[in-house]
């Protein structure tokens, strides 16, 4: 059968993956990160809203958004991100407004180049909400490791997305949010990843790219579903979120 990571960091890890019947957007934020795949593997390629203050604004902004921009142009990257918003933390959050200018820059160039959008959303789902106008212009909007309810989930399809959820680790972990949309989201939404090498489980100091078998396991028991037949509507699922070529 074949596996298919919507979201890893192959420049992060310990190990690669398996060569055969393995396919990844590997998700880049730095230059070292997108040389380092090669060619090898997809790619995505985004300013992280953790990497944002006001020093990167002054420093690095705009070079970083001229080098995205010259990966999309180039058909580098099959995707912007990750991107989005990140609340998590008072310092996280005191970056705000910076925060929304550096996204407000790359929805501009997905809209520009008609590219799919990684999302990474913490404490900050119902800041997307604002946006739906112009995210249901894309091609595909990628909820990686989505934070939010089934509610949610389906709330954001219903203004219009062609919005894919993606979840990890966490449905290993209990985590009821994530359980209940794999569990019950039409099975043409969802993706599958690992966001190796992070996303750890307690006790655990890494991720790997091979416990991508781990999450198709637990997803195919919440959806009733043999391995093959899950396999076959992610991959799918893969091929409509990220180009029907990607392959």
């Amino acid at each position: 059968m074949t596996y298919c990571d919507a979201h890893i960091h192959l420049a992060r890890c310990s190990s690669l993956p398996p060569k055969r019947d393995y396919f990844a957007v590997s998700s880049c934020h730095t230059r070292e990160d997108i040389a380092f795949l090669q060619d090898t593997y997809l790619a995505s390629y985004g300013i992280h809203p953790q990497a944002v203050s006001p020093s990167f604004m002054e420093s690095r902004f705009s070079s970083e958004l001229a080098f995205l921009e010259a990966l999309i142009a180039s058909k580098r990257i099959v995707a912007i991100g990750e991107c989005g918003f990140d609340f998590f933390t008072p310092e996280y959050k005191s970056t705000a407004k910076e925060q929304e200018i550096v996204f407000n820059a790359q929805l501009s160039l997905a809209l520009r180049y008609d590219i799919p959008l990684v999302l990474h959303l913490r404490k900050a789902i119902e800041k997307i909400f604002t946006y739906s106008r112009e995210l249901k212009k894309l091609p595909a909007v990628i909820f990686h490791s989505f934070p939010g309810t089934l509610r949610e989930a389906v709330s954001l399809k219903n203004h219009g997305l062609n919005a894919f959820f993606s979840f990890g680790k966490p449905i290993l972990n209990g985590k009821k949010s994530a359980i209940d949309c794999v569990s019950h989201l039409p099975l043409e939404m969802l993706l599958l990843e690992t966001d190796a090498p992070y996303q750890t489980l307690k006790g655990e100091t890494e991720t790997y790219p091979d416990e991508i078998a781990r999450v198709y396991e637990k997803a195919g028991e919440f959806r009733h579903l043999e391995q093959e037949q899950l396999s076959c509507e992610i991959l799918l699922n893969f091929c409509r979120a990220f180009g029907k070529t990607v392959l």
